[in-house]
């Protein structure tokens, strides 16, 4: 059973692209990909006991023949160490958008498309792998093993549903056993997974449920390039009855960026969302949590089923300040006494590496500082 997680983004994630789109022979060999024994035992030590591995999927669908069966090798052997450290594993397919043929859009514009097609047969090739591995590991133990079918597909679920259900049939036909792990589709929202037609997964106890939480994103994704906050500064949590101080200090920071007009224009519309925003707290956050409850009830689920994949909040200067530090140690630690509460499993976003959501001390780690182990709950070193 999984229980309390940390995704892992920077071992097998955004793999290397040259200039000509090619990933050349090692896409995941560069000094930033390593993940050694002191991290794995660091993250086991703090009382984590899985970890979601994104794998971004770009080079096992563009590689081929004995190219390929190293990355797969290379892959289970990771997947392999992190069992041999008493972690579980959730093996997580993660498209980037670092090289525009697999981005994410392109590898789910249809069922019946050659990319999607690919994806299948990944899919059913390391539901195999995975699922053997996990049968080799049974007699010495149960290992904490599961294959998360996409991460985040963009599609609103109505569209996602029936590639949710060809990726079901292809991983299941590589391993009937093996754990799968499920989104709704909509970025994994959680409006999106209550919609799912459950009808093609019943009869099956070994699927996870999963969605993603970053609310309130004016909080989590200040200073997020390409996000609609990226142009908002010193948001609080919770957020006082009062925005103006937010407000004006997010009026300094517009004014300081070189914007062209449609993102000053959207920078305009995220500041009139702190009206809205005035006073959210953490019966805010629960709303969320109480309607997956009430759907996983609905369907009769066990609470163990639910699985919320994602949650992290982006550091800027202002979240280094003591009030900003403060907001993010009350946010994380909000999200992950209601998600206990409810009875989910969950794994925080994420481990390492650069982009500011890195829960890592100094991003590298291997431990993490006292703040973020007080917000998760952590063991103290």
């Amino acid at each position: 059973m999984f229980r309390r997680g940390i995704g892992v983004s920077h071992a097998w994630g955004w793999a290397d692209v040259g200039a000509e789109g090619s990933y050349g022979d090692a896409p995941f060999a560069a000094p930033r990909f390593r993940f050694d024994q002191v991290q794995r035992q660091a993250i086991r030590a703090a009382g984590f006991d899985f970890v979601r591995l994104a794998v971004d999927v770009g080079p096992f669908l563009a590689f081929s023949g004995t190219a390929r069966d190293r990355l797969d090798e290379r892959l289970i052997g990771t997947v392999h160490d992190l069992l041999g450290a008493d972690l579980g594993v959730i093996v997580d397919l993660h498209p980037s958008a670092m090289n525009p043929v697999y981005r994410p859009a392109a590898l789910t514009a249809g069922v019946d498309t050659p990319n999607f097609r690919a994806v299948l047969a990944l899919q059913q090739r390391l539901a195999a792998r995975l699922g053997q591995l996990a049968q080799d590991r049974a007699a010495a133990e149960a290992p904490r093993l599961a294959f998360e079918l996409m991460n985040e597909p963009e599609l609103p679920q109505a569209a996602w549903q029936p590639m949710l259900e060809a990726a079901y049939r292809a991983a299941r036909s590589g391993s009937a056993t093996l754990p799968l792990v499920l989104g709704g589709g909509s970025m994994n929202s959680a409006t999106a997974l209550a919609a799912l037609d459950m009808r093609p997964f019943a009869g099956d106890a070994r699927l996870i449920y999963t969605y993603h939480d970053y609310s309130p994103w004016q909080f989590t994704h200040q200073g997020v390039r390409g996000n609609p906050a990226f142009a908002l500064n010193a948001i609080a949590y919770p957020a006082p009855r009062s925005t103006e101080a937010m407000i004006a200090a997010t009026q300094r920071r517009i004014g300081s960026l070189d914007l062209d007009g449609p993102a000053l224009e959207q920078a305009r519309q995220a500041k009139q969302t702190l009206a809205r925003y005035a006073g959210f707290d953490r019966s805010a956050l629960e709303r969320t949590f109480r309607q997956v409850s009430a759907w996983r009830i609905a369907q009769r689920l066990p609470a163990h089923a639910i699985l919320l994949g994602e949650f992290g909040v982006h550091r800027t200067p202002y979240l280094r300040t003591p009030e900003g530090a403060a907001a993010r140690e009350n946010w994380l630690r909000d999200m992950r006494e209601l998600a206990e509460a409810h009875g989910f499993a969950w794994a925080c976003w994420t481990y390492a590496g650069t982009g500011g959501f890195a829960l890592a001390e100094n991003e590298t780690g291997p431990g993490f500082d006292a703040a973020t182990r007080r917000a998760l709950g952590l063991l103290t070193p």
